[in-house]
């Protein structure tokens, strides 16, 4: 266990735990030069992790811990009902099942051991920010979770005979609540139609297709979107639009821009 102090200038402090001698020192060194980015501390084992939470107060905690799949969940569990910490796992050849797991256990991101140092960076500034960080794949996953979790409430309510506080979608009522949130949003409508196909698990491929533009241009909306909601990711704009009542499908939208 390591202990260091904190600098005025450093966005963090962020706690590493990993029982890979090489790679803890190597980062550590890396990241001196990301003045906003600071180690403070490092756990060697899973054992050493909750006192270090304890102690040292970070902000983000990265666990690079060779453990068992049940022992990885049970840990991310016991830090985040101790800790207000957020934490970023770094794993190989998690699908995206499993990376939703472990979003659901705690985790703010997800991100390969075997990545760049670059992008590793860019992660952990990400959750720092209050963003998450998880492949495109596991987004798909998000939402047939979110959808199925939603309609489990609906039948639940319907059930109990509890009233829900929003509009039924598709009525009238709902669709004016909907272009109401979206001219105070600022969202135009073809940024519109890339929200329904990122809810829909589109790819900027599969995007770019589905309205006969570039990939360059989808990126550009993206960018766009991500500015006027405050997100930061795929992940985010998805649960997002979800929670806003903006999941109207691509095809819903091109009807709509039709008549």
């Amino acid at each position: 266990m390591e202990v260091a102090s904190v600098t005025s200038n450093s966005s963090g402090p962020i706690i590493l735990a990993s029982d890979f001698p090489i790679f803890r020192d190597s980062l550590k060194t890396y990241l001196k030069q990301e003045t906003d980015i600071e180690i403070v501390g490092c756990a060697n084992t899973e054992q050493e992790v909750i006192p270090l939470l304890q102690s040292l107060q970070p902000k983000l905690v990265v666990l690079d811990l060779n453990l068992e799949w049940e022992a990885l969940c049970a840990l991310l569990h016991q830090i985040h009902t101790t800790s207000s910490v957020r934490s970023l796992v770094m794993s190989d050849g998690l699908d995206s099942g499993r990376v939703t797991q472990l979003i659901l256990h705690g985790a703010h991101g997800v991100v390969p051991s075997r990545t760049t140092r670059e992008l590793l960076t860019k992660s952990i500034h990400t959750v720092l920010a209050g963003g998450f960080w998880v492949s495109r794949a596991t987004v798909t996953d998000f939402v047939a979770l979110i959808r199925e979790s939603a309609s489990g409430m609906r039948v639940k309510m319907a059930d109990a005979k509890i009233e829900p506080g929003d509009m039924a979608p598709g009525s009238a009522t709902a669709q004016i609540k909907t272009e109401a949130e979206v001219a105070r949003l600022g969202l135009t409508r073809r940024e519109m139609q890339v929200i329904g196909a990122l809810v829909d698990g589109q790819t900027n491929k599969d995007i770019a297709a589905t309205f006969n533009i570039s990939e360059y241009t989808v990126k550009h909306h993206l960018t766009n979107i991500y500015d006027k909601l405050g997100v930061y990711n795929r992940v985010e704009l998805v649960l997002f639009a979800i929670n806003r009542g903006l999941c109207i499908s691509p095809a819903a939208v091109v009807t709509s821009a039709q008549t």
